[in-house]
Order: C-alpha cells, then sequence, then structure tokens
C-alpha cells in the first residue's frame, strides 16, 4: 500500500539547515557572528585553501585549538589594526563552547575587545594550521 505521509514529505533547505544546526547544538556548539577585516577574512579563506578544509568553521576551530595548546588566553595580545580595518566583514561559525570560551576570555582580558578582534589575536600568532607532532607512546 501507500508510504505513511511523514517518507512522502520533502524537507525544504531551511528544515534542512534546521536539523543541521540543532545536531550542532546538540553536540554542544556554539554559533558566533564574528565581525573582522576583510584582510583577515581573505587570510582564512587562504588558510582553508591551503590545507583543504571543508569550511571556515574547521579553519577556526583549529585555529583556536592550536592556541589553547600553545598559548594561555593571558599571553594573546592583540595585534596593531590592520589598514582596512573598517572594511568589515560578518561570518558565522559553529564552534565547541569551550573555543568560545577561550575567545571570550581573549576578550576578556584584553578590555573587553569583540570576539572577531580576539580571534584575530588568535590568527596573529597562529601561523599555521598542520597539527603539531605528536610523541607516541613507548611499547612496554
Amino acid at each position: 500500500m501507500g508510504q505513511p505521509a511523514a517518507q512522502n514529505r520533502v524537507l525544504t533547505p531551511a528544515a534542512c539547515m534546521r536539523r543541521k544546526r540543532q545536531a550542532l547544538y546538540d553536540a554542544d556548539f556554539v554559533q558566533c557572528k564574528l565581525q573582522i577585516p576583510n584582510s583577515f577574512a581573505e587570510h582564512l579563506k587562504g588558510l582553508k585553501a591551503r590545507h583543504k578544509m571543508r569550511g571556515l568553521d574547521h579553519v577556526v576551530s583549529a585555529m583556536i585549538r592550536k592556541a589553547i595548546i600553545a598559548y594561555s588566553a593571558a599571553e594573546l595580545v592583540p595585534p596593531p589594526p590592520p589598514e582596512d580595518h573598517m572594511n568589515m566583514k560578518q561570518i558565522a561559525v559553529h564552534i565547541p563552547r569551550e573555543h568560545h570560551a577561550f575567545l571570550e576570555a581573549i576578550a576578556h582580558r584584553n578590555r573587553g575587545i569583540p570576539l572577531g578582534a580576539a580571534l584575530e589575536t588568535v590568527g596573529a600568532y597562529v601561523k599555521d594550521l598542520t597539527p603539531a607532532p605528536v610523541q607516541l607512546p613507548l611499547i612496554e
């Protein structure tokens, strides 16, 4: 006989996106809307292409992950603003909650700078996204 009505329903792109976002929120991710200069946005796109990453979410997460390993939030000092600091672009990324907390710690430590500037600070310290070498455990 016929299929149930739920199986015949076609999902719209908005419904698919809603389902993807809900899965991210369930996995303890946070959506960040960041204002960054166009030059930094181009830098992120270059890192994405160079490391063959799927999206800006992955680039930002890898950058923050590497900064968490190498630096504390107190060590990261924002660089001077770039020449195009008035030409801003808004990006929205989904990052793990602990990465968002690290960006907020940088922002708080530097007198409440915006999260976009905190991400620029991380970008000033993390130039390459290749994973750090890992010491393999010795055979017992």
